[in-house]
């Protein structure tokens, strides 16, 4: 017998379910500006590291830090109620 795992669903409405999949769309603007880790840390006063951590969903920073290096590249982060 195969064990096939659950595949996630997609994601069609853009709402952000995990750290990883914050840290994927960090990763493709970051890359799609041509930017590295290491010129986007700078930039934003952190660590090259926490630029990886933060792109494979695994940082431990703070939401200041990660709210600040989504405005560096120009992503806007939205919280909405569910079901409003």
């Amino acid at each position: 017998m195969i064990d096939i795992k659950p595949r996630k669903p997609r994601n069609v409405d853009n709402k952000l379910t995990d750290a990883e999949e914050l840290g994927k769309i960090i990763r493709k603007r970051r890359t799609d500006l041509g930017i590295t880790q290491a010129a986007l840390a700078e930039s934003c006063g952190c660590s090259p590291r926490f630029i990886g951590e933060l792109e494979r969903g695994v940082a431990g920073g703070n939401i200041k830090q990660v709210i600040h290096v989504c405005k560096m590249i120009g992503i806007d982060l939205y919280a909405k109620v569910r079901g409003e």
